[in-house]
C-alpha cells in the first residue's frame, strides 16, 4: 500500500455547542456554513441567534409530491441580509429566482438537497461535518434588497455513539463485525475528524487486547455523487483507518481496507436521515 502522510487528527472548530436550555438568545453571528447572497450585508439588530429552537420547515413529499411540514429543532438563526449598492442604496434589482438559485447552487456543491420551492420560500438542507444536518429556509424581499434566512443545526443522530472495545468484541463474536458511527471525515475527503480520536483508540484497544483479531476496514458511503467516486472516496477513508492504527502499533498484517462505497447501504438512500446511517464504518473479522 502506498505511504500515506498526513494522517495526523487535526481539530476542526467549526460548530457552536448546543445548549439544552430553550431559546436562550445568543450573539448574532453569520453561519458558518450557509453563506448569504454575494454582496450581502448581516443586519444584526433584524437578526436573532438561540442556541436552542424549533420551526416548521415546509417539504415536499418524495412519494406524494405534495406539501408536508417537518419540526425540526437545534442551534436557531434568523439571519437578516440587505444588498446594497456602491451609493449606499438598496439593491432592487436583483430577481428572487436569481437569488433562489444562487442558494441552490451551493447548496448542492455541499451535497444538499433542495426540500422546497415556491414563490414564497426556498428550503434546503446541508450536511454537516459533525454528521449531523442544517436545514435553511430562505425568503426574498426583492423591493427591500433583502433577504431572510432562518437556519438550524438539527443535532447529530443517536448513531454517533461510540462502542467500547468490550461492545466491540462482543459484536465480533456474535455477527462477524460491527458498525461504527463514531468515526468521522471532513466533507468529501479521507482526512480524521479529532471527534474521531475517543473511538479509534477503542479500536486500538479492542486489537492491543485480542492479538489474534484481524479486521478489515470496511468505507461505506451513501448514494450522493457517482458510483466510482463514492468507492474511491471510501477507499481512501478505510485506508486512513488503517494508517492510524498501524501509526499506534498495529501489525498491518492484521488489517485490510476496502471500501465498498455506496453499494451496501443499511436504510434507503432517501432522507438525509438514512444517508447518515449509510456514511459509516464497519470492522468486519477476517479468517487467519
Amino acid at each position: 500500500m502506498k505511504k500515506r502522510t498526513g494522517i495526523f487528527v487535526s481539530i476542526v472548530m467549526l460548530f457552536m455547542t448546543v445548549g439544552v436550555s430553550p431559546a436562550v438568545a445568543q450573539e448574532v453571528t453569520e453561519h458558518p456554513l450557509i453563506r448569504p447572497f454575494p454582496g450581502s450585508t448581516l443586519h444584526e439588530r433584524s437578526s436573532t441567534h438561540h442556541n436552542f429552537d424549533a420551526f416548521d420547515f415546509q417539504v415536499r413529499n418524495p412519494q406524494t409530491g405534495r406539501s408536508e411540514t417537518r419540526n425540526v429543532s437545534g442551534e436557531y438563526r434568523r439571519l437578516v441580509y440587505y444588498l446594497y449598492k456602491e451609493d449606499g442604496t438598496r439593491n432592487t434589482d436583483v430577481s428572487r429566482v436569481e437569488y433562489f438559485e444562487n442558494f441552490k447552487a451551493a447548496a448542492l456543491e455541499k451535497r444538499g438537497e433542495i426540500k422546497w420551492e415556491d414563490g414564497r420560500g426556498l428550503v434546503f438542507t446541508v450536511p454537516r461535518e459533525d454528521g449531523g444536518i442544517t436545514w435553511c429556509r430562505v425568503e426574498v424581499s426583492v423591493g427591500a434588497g433583502a433577504t431572510y434566512l432562518t437556519i438550524i443545526d438539527e443535532k447529530p443522530l443517536e448513531t454517533t455513539l461510540e462502542f467500547g472495545p468490550a461492545q466491540m468484541k462482543a459484536a465480533l463474536d456474535a455477527e462477524g463485525k460491527v458498525t461504527l458511527y463514531g468515526i468521522l471525515f471532513d466533507f468529501d475527503k479521507a482526512t480524521l475528524q479529532q471527534p474521531s480520536n475517543k473511538q479509534l483508540q477503542e479500536v486500538l484497544t479492542l486489537l492491543l487486547e485480542n492479538p489474534e483479531l484481524s479486521l478489515e476496514i470496511q468505507g461505506h458511503t451513501d448514494s450522493d455523487g457517482s458510483e466510482a467516486y463514492n468507492l474511491e472516496l471510501s477507499q481512501r477513508r478505510s485506508e486512513s483507518v488503517l494508517e492510524y492504527l498501524v501509526l499506534f502499533g498495529i501489525d498491518p498484517s492484521r488489517l485490510r481496507a476496502r471500501g465498498y462505497g455506496e453499494s451496501m447501504p443499511v436504510a434507503p438512500n432517501d432522507t438525509d436521515e438514512n444517508k447518515a446511517k449509510n456514511r459509516r464504518v464497519e470492522l468486519v473479522r477476517l479468517e487467519r
